[in-house]
């Protein structure tokens, strides 16, 4: 502890947060590995019944019990293109998934790890892997405007205050003029 608190290059003092073994797996275990496991475990069970849905079908009439292989139907085109929005749905979950628990994981096992190992860990890393976790948090929005076509025009319309480029066309091929009103001391744009 003492040579953690005093930093001989600037001659100061720093207070130390230092946690017993208890703490830091409790600590660990319920703000990280039990969302974790909720997390795969959800993913698990949303996936689950859909990667059944695309498997090719078959008609049970159509089975032969002999060598011959069953005949399989190629799906419509609403279900073709519902496999590419759900798919891309699945990868968009993955990808934000894989960033938290990589982001995050290094942070949370070296809080479990520090302790059994006689707070050895260097203060350099552990601010390294917590501004990864907080990196995460940042990482966010970019990763959703890079994945998701609706999010990036929304994001694109609040960073440009609104620009009319960015809003998708009406269906009327007019805009609808534009009156504002103030909520609670918020000024919203009513269409």
């Amino acid at each position: 502890i003492q040579q953690r608190q005093f930093n001989k290059a600037s001659n100061s003092t720093y207070c130390i947060f230092m946690v017993n073994k208890p703490y830091a797996i409790t600590c660990s275990v319920v703000a990280f590995y039990i969302p974790f496991l909720l997390m795969v475990l959800a993913y698990h069970r949303i996936y689950e019944p859909w990667r059944g849905l695309h498997e090719p079908r078959q008609h049970p009439q159509e089975t032969h019990q002999g060598p011959q292989e069953p005949r399989q139907h190629p799906p419509d085109q609403h279900s073709s293109h519902r496999m590419k929005t759900e798919t891309k749905a699945a990868k968009t979950l993955c990808i934000i998934m894989g960033c938290f628990c990589l982001c995050w994981a290094p942070f949370f096992v070296t809080n479990i790890v520090d302790p059994f190992i006689n707070y050895t860990v260097p203060s350099k890393l552990w601010t390294a892997f917590l501004w990864l976790g907080y990196i995460n948090s940042g990482l966010n929005p970019f990763l959703y405007a890079f994945l998701n076509k609706a999010f990036r025009r929304a994001f694109l319309i609040i960073l440009c205050c609104g620009d009319e480029r960015y809003r998708r066309p009406s269906i009327l091929g007019q805009t609808v003029p534009c009156s504002t009103t103030t909520i609670n001391g918020s000024t919203h744009v009513l269409r």
